[in-house]
């Protein structure tokens, strides 16, 4: 007892000093660990497994730490050690060892380590049919499982979640139906009722949900969320509302719903509902929060939140990290925005996003792209978003050049253009007046040009008054209406504005007269310009 004390009063000082047992270090590891701090628990390992203070039975515990932070290099590094050692032949070894590669996504290395153990037991069976459903083979998953002695639940909830997952829901029911009755539990149940709400069927959803013996408050704050991601809250509040009994997972259900909706009112009131019953927010909580927030422009309620976050002593992980960074940054508080996102180790590619996407929205063109620098530099890969946000702030702040080394960059990263992309370069090269240009990005596009792309061309023929460049875009509209691909009358308005701005009065009213014998809604004065 006195062993497990000091080593919790190491994690909580976190002054990471030997003891003079080995077992204070295991025993310090595996509280990191349960902490959810496995950062920590491999930090402790790292520091001091080469004096001899920490020994080798603190491996499994390790390797979980990296599981968890799908850190292959660390956990490749140990498994050296354990062959140098010699105790990969360990089955807790070594089934940790198939867990940590499984959840990595190094599936061979997995197999390799699974088929050489002298000794395996069910658990090892498990991680691995775990890894791969994990990675998608549900093929070598279900050989697996037929060859598998003495099955246990985790082993047939693995197989019914890995096909739910994977969309095959007449497998996942087979499976379901083949459950030895002794050990069809509550969460076999729960995995089925998933499964269906996984993939938007609510209908077999609820009939499962009806017949199931018992049920726990996790399946029926899935049944809540599966209602609101199809958009039916009145639904997901009647099956919240049926609940005899609910706990902060259901609570969080309901309010992600409503923040998923864009119902901020009802988010904000059941979530004060929440606290009245007294439960205490959490991460997930927090983050739903934050959103409907940031959704709303709510900047006053935000600061509450975030005294919440401090008085309360709520994790700062990157999911809360980013929820303040993305309320403040969508507030216009970029100052606060600022200073979280570099006071906060906990830093993910949304965070960056949100970040970059609040200077460009509020006009700080220049820190916009100062912030995808330093994201490209920090070993961070951008997304589509990320870089629709640059391109976005160098159409506004006249960034021509900047823009289009930004977008040339995107095959570097993987990234495929999409029109919203296409149609940001045009907009930035239209609003210099590269007319010429932006025709020859729009006629050299692998995609065919929409509305939004030709719509921001037509706008900037606008802005210069060219009427050469517009009657060449309205070609191409012509190619999509005749093609049944759009059938926008306000390219024409646009023209018929163009065509007055030149005070080429007789063709602009032409197309207009046009066009109301056509019985076309054309509203004077309408503009594609923003």
């Amino acid at each position: 007892m006195k062993t497990r004390v000091a080593a919790q009063e190491i994690i909580k000082s976190q002054a990471f000093e030997p003891q003079n047992l080995s077992s204070d270090w295991f025993y310090c590891i595996r509280n990191c660990i349960d902490q959810k701090k496995p950062k920590s628990a491999i930090l402790i390992y790292s520091r001091y497994h080469g004096n001899g203070s920490i020994g080798l039975d603190s491996i499994p515990s390790v390797l979980k730490a990296c599981a968890s932070l799908f850190n292959l290099c660390f956990g490749t590094a140990l498994h050296c050690e354990s062959i140098k050692s010699g105790v990969e032949g360990d089955v807790m070894v070594g089934t940790s060892l198939v867990d940590m590669y499984g959840k990595c996504g190094d599936i061979v290395s997995s197999r390799n380590v699974f088929d050489y153990m002298p000794e395996r037991n069910v658990v090892t069976w498990n991680a691995m049919i775990g890894g791969y459903v994990r990675n998608g083979d549900m093929g070598s998953a279900f050989g697996l499982f037929e060859k598998m002695e003495g099955r246990t639940p985790v082993t047939w909830n693995e197989m019914i979640g890995g096909y739910g997952k994977n969309g095959d829901m007449a497998m996942a029911r087979r499976v379901f139906e083949s459950v030895p009755e002794g050990l069809k539990n509550v969460v076999t149940w729960t995995v089925m009722v998933d499964g269906y709400v996984r993939n938007g069927n609510m209908e077999g959803a609820e009939e499962v949900y009806e017949v199931m013996p018992e049920r726990n408050f996790y399946v029926c704050s899935v049944m809540v969320s599966g209602y609101f991601r199809k958009g039916d809250v009145v639904r997901g509040r009647e099956f919240f509302d049926r609940m005899r009994s609910r706990n902060l997972v259901c609570w969080n259900s309901l309010i992600a719903g409503y923040a998923q909706n864009g119902m901020s009112a009802e988010a904000l009131d059941a979530f004060t509902n929440m606290r009245g019953e007294r439960f205490e927010p959490d991460e997930v909580t927090i983050v739903s929060v934050l959103s409907v927030c940031a959704q709303s422009g709510m900047l006053e309620v935000g600061k509450e939140i975030h005294e919440m976050i401090v008085d309360k002593g709520i994790d700062l992980n990157e999911y809360v990290v980013n929820g303040l960074v993305d309320m403040y940054a969508k507030c216009g508080d970029l100052g606060n925005a600022r200073l979280i996102f570099e006071g906060s180790p906990s830093i993910n590619y949304a965070t960056w996003n949100s970040l970059i996407t609040g200077f460009s929205i509020h006009g700080h063109f220049k820190e916009a792209l100062e912030f995808f620098t330093k994201m490209e530099v920090s070993g961070i890969k951008p997304d589509g978003v990320t870089i629709l946000s640059v391109l976005s702030a160098c159409a506004h702040g006249g960034l021509v050049e900047e823009g289009l080394e930004v977008f040339s960059k995107m095959e570097q990263y993987g990234l495929t253009a999409n029109t919203k992309h296409y149609g940001c370069v045009v907009d930035m090269l239209g609003r210099a007046g590269k007319l010429k240009e932006a025709m020859d990005l729009v006629e050299g596009m692998p995609l065919e040009p929409n509305d939004t792309v030709l719509g921001s061309l037509l706008g900037a023929c606008q802005i210069h008054s060219d009427t050469i460049m517009a009657e060449k875009v309205l070609e191409l509209v012509g190619k999509l209406i005749s093609d049944h691909r759009s059938h926008d009358d306000g390219h024409y308005v646009v023209l018929s504005n163009i065509y007055a701005a030149c005070e080429r009065w007789e063709t602009a009213e032409r197309l207009r007269a046009v066009f109301a014998d056509k019985g076309s809604d054309i509203i004077p004065g309408c503009s594609a310009i923003t």
